[in-house]
């Protein structure tokens, strides 16, 4: 494990704007029909930022393993392959002589109303992509393809989210989230171009629906918005990175389905340059959305 150096955040940030600047929203990526990007030896899905990065590759198959992982299936790395990194967190608890303590300590002494100190920093770990592995035989399950006006796999997740806002279709030319209400109005699929186009819709009102109180309680649907500023551009990014990472679960290809405009990209570029560290925030909570949204552990 390689500890992160203090200008992580800004170096991610940077890969973010980079893409931006080409004209490329990179959650909206042309995801792989193999959905989102997991860990091949457990069958984990990444989450938060890992999610976002590990998608948007030029590899294939999102699918990734350690060089510990590859080596007890009896595989290696092919020579000259790159590793990508994989981010989590890791907390230190000190007390107040600074010493280093457990957990279990800190749990302890918070319990008695003791003082402790809490630092968490970013680490990272790497991770190879299948691609790059030899010696193991990859088995990649069958997708299925679904082109009816109704996509199964969509409507199952819909259908099948706990505590799910209720659908309405009081206006017929509007897609919102109402936190008062706690519904989302839609047109019916019939008004869009593709049946593809309403779901990408749909997610992107669903992932709103998760910030309410009665979920995960987040500010930019709790609390009162203006449009354009940083409360409100947050929860934008996190319904439209939530979406992607829903279409890539059910193959549909996000970025065919919705607009780059110029407008779009250089509203993005400009919050993300003035907060190294949003496009974390937002991919971790675009993640616990979707894992809220698919009942995923």
């Amino acid at each position: 494990m390689t500890k992160i150096k203090t200008d992580l955040y800004q170096e991610v940030t940077n890969k973010i704007i980079e893409k931006l600047e080409q004209g490329v929203a990179p959650w909206k990526c042309t995801w792989s029909k193999y959905g989102l990007a997991r860990n091949y030896h457990t069958g984990n899905i990444y989450n938060g930022i890992n999610m976002l990065l590990l998608n948007c590759t030029a590899n294939p198959i999102p699918y990734y393993l350690t060089f510990k992982q590859a080596k007890l299936q009896g595989g290696k790395i092919k020579k000259g392959a790159k590793s990508l990194p994989v981010f989590y967190y890791n907390v230190l608890f000190k007390d107040d002589n600074d010493k280093t303590i457990s957990s279990e300590q800190a749990q302890s002494l918070k319990s008695n109303d003791e003082n402790v100190n809490v630092n968490s920093f970013l680490k990272y770990y790497n991770v190879f992509n299948i691609d790059d592995i030899e010696g193991i035989d990859i088995n990649i399950p069958d997708v299925e393809l679904n082109n009816n006006p109704k996509i199964d796999h969509c409507e199952g997740i819909i259908k099948n989210m706990k505590n799910a806002p209720e659908l309405t279709f009081v206006d017929a030319n509007r897609a919102y989230y109402s936190p008062s209400l706690d519904v989302i109005n839609m047109p019916s699929i019939e008004q869009f171009i593709s049946s593809a186009g309403y779901y990408a819709t749909y997610f992107h009102e669903l992932v709103h629906s998760t910030g309410h109180t009665s979920r995960l309680a987040r500010e930019g649907i709790t609390k009162p918005v203006k449009f354009g500023d940083t409360t409100y551009s947050k929860e934008e990014l996190i319904a439209e990175m939530g979406a992607s990472f829903l279409c890539a679960q059910t193959n549909i290809n996000y970025d065919n389905v919705t607009e780059n405009s110029a407008a779009y990209i250089q509203g993005w570029l400009k919050v993300l340059k003035a907060d190294k560290k949003l496009i974390f925030k937002a991919a971790a909570e675009a993640s616990k959305a979707v894992n809220l949204i698919t009942n995923y552990v």
